[in-house]
């Protein structure tokens, strides 16, 4: 008789915990369900508290969580002061005439698609909130955030605007997971998001995963509460780069939130950038310093695309000027980032040295527009064995291009880990110990 009477008492507080937790945590109306669809497929939907009656066979997952913009009214300035403390200009020089490009994805409230600072800096986008490829800025904020990109990196830096936030500047989990995952299938090398909102989403955290998997990098604003990051999400995130804000004196912003997830420092205060309707207005907030370096980001991705999200984070954090206490602190993070003295000499990646040429070495034809995802077929005249020795690679610009291969009776095919970059030249190579060398170059497509 205990046991019925602990257990149901258990339950109840159970069900109390969780009615307080979707009633309380941001005040959300919503709740993330699992449920069936008329085609009787398990399914994911965000759906109102109201009509969880009307669905008694969902099951609830989660409070679908707000998530707020943080950016708040800054001092009118002349121009933009950012790009040249972060030294912007050393990275654009190294960059600007690469052929690829590379894709920063901003999930916000949408740009203006015709002002004059973006619209030849825009790859197509997708507005979560009205299912369409016109993600409208009617709020402001996504214009601004996607204008410091544009405004400290060089045109082969493309933005996909990406509408997840309503023209309040308020964004469900919900839709932000849906932009995330739609920036990762659509090849978003970097997503940048400038908002933050109060607790621990199970589900936007799945989507930020899936990013880490396929090699996005991920950069979010610490907010603009002085508090400590920690209770906050995606600021309390240490799995991607948090940022925090310094004025120009590089004192942290009175606003900038602190704490263990922080990762670096960049501009943040009184930042001139592009509004709707061909404007330009100065705001501040951890918001726009989390553009300055997802542009930074970009510009090293563009220089090496074989670079992995560990080798970006590592590369920003070695090019921060360190500030307060030495070393990594809670407040500065690694530092106020800055590459003015980047030397792409000094960090490139070696490749493994290539086996010893022969003047005998054979060329297959080379190929041309060939498809960002391509897998190469190499055929032999008979089944490979455990003692066969075949070394393949794909180079470009001297450096491997990271792959796997499969083995399959009398073929190997050979995947790039993650697409190609467009317009650019490659080299695929063979060995064969005790036979021949091949070499087949071939250039992509779109």
């Amino acid at each position: 008789m205990k046991k019925i009477v602990w257990t149901s008492i258990l339950s109840l507080l159970l069900a109390i915990s969780l009615t307080s937790q979707i009633a309380l945590a941001n005040e959300s109306d919503r709740v993330i369900v699992e449920l069936l669809d008329k085609d009787n497929e398990l399914i994911i939907e965000s759906v109102h508290m109201d009509e969880l009656e009307e669905l008694p066979d969902a099951k609830v997952l989660q409070p679908d969580y707000i998530r707020e913009i943080a950016v708040q009214a800054g001092t009118w300035q002349a121009k933009s002061w950012g790009p040249a403390r972060i030294g912007a200009g050393k990275l654009i020089e190294l960059t600007q005439d690469i052929e690829g490009i590379v894709i920063v994805a901003v999930i916000d409230t949408g740009v203006d698609l015709e002002h004059p600072l973006l619209r030849d800096r825009l790859v197509v986008g997708y507005d979560v909130l009205d299912k369409g490829t016109a993600p409208t800025d009617e709020h402001f904020h996504g214009t601004h955030m996607a204008g410091i990109i544009a405004d400290s990196t060089p045109a082969n830096v493309k933005i996909m605007p990406i509408r997840a936030v309503d023209k309040e500047g308020r964004g469900y989990d919900y839709h932000i997971a849906e932009g995330i995952r739609y920036a990762v299938d659509n090849g978003a090398d970097v997503i940048n998001m400038s908002f933050v909102g109060e607790e621990y989403s199970t589900y936007l955290a799945e989507a930020i995963t899936y990013a880490l998997q396929h090699d996005v990098v991920v950069v979010v604003a610490s907010g603009n509460e002085s508090t400590d990051t920690a209770p906050l999400y995606p600021a309390g995130e240490e799995k991607v780069i948090v940022v925090g804000a310094v004025d120009r004196n590089n004192r942290i912003a009175d606003f900038s939130n602190t704490g263990a997830s922080i990762d670096i420092v960049a501009p943040g205060v009184d930042i001139l950038s592009s509004v709707p309707g061909g404007s330009f207005k100065s705001y501040s907030g951890t918001s726009t310093a989390t553009p300055f370096v997802s542009g930074i980001a970009a510009m090293l991705k563009l220089e090496d695309p074989t670079r992995t999200v560990q080798e970006i984070d590592r590369l920003l954090k070695k090019y921060s000027v360190d500030q307060g206490p030495a070393g990594w602190d809670p407040q500065f993070g690694e530092g106020t980032l800055n590459f003015t003295s980047y030397d792409e000499q000094v960090i490139q990646q070696v490749s493994a040295p290539l086996p010893k040429t022969s003047s005998d070495m054979q060329s297959f034809p080379s190929h041309d527009n060939v498809p960002l995802n391509k897998s190469w077929k190499v055929t032999f005249d008979r089944a490979l064995t455990e003692g066969d020795k075949v070394d393949i690679r794909i180079i470009r610009s001297g450096r491997d291009v990271p792959i796997v291969t499969e083995t399959i009776a009398n073929e190997i095919i050979v995947t790039p880990i993650r697409k190609l970059f467009p317009h650019m030249n490659y080299q695929l190579l063979l060995f064969v110990e005790n036979g021949g060398q091949y070499e087949m170059k071939f250039r992509t497509g779109e």
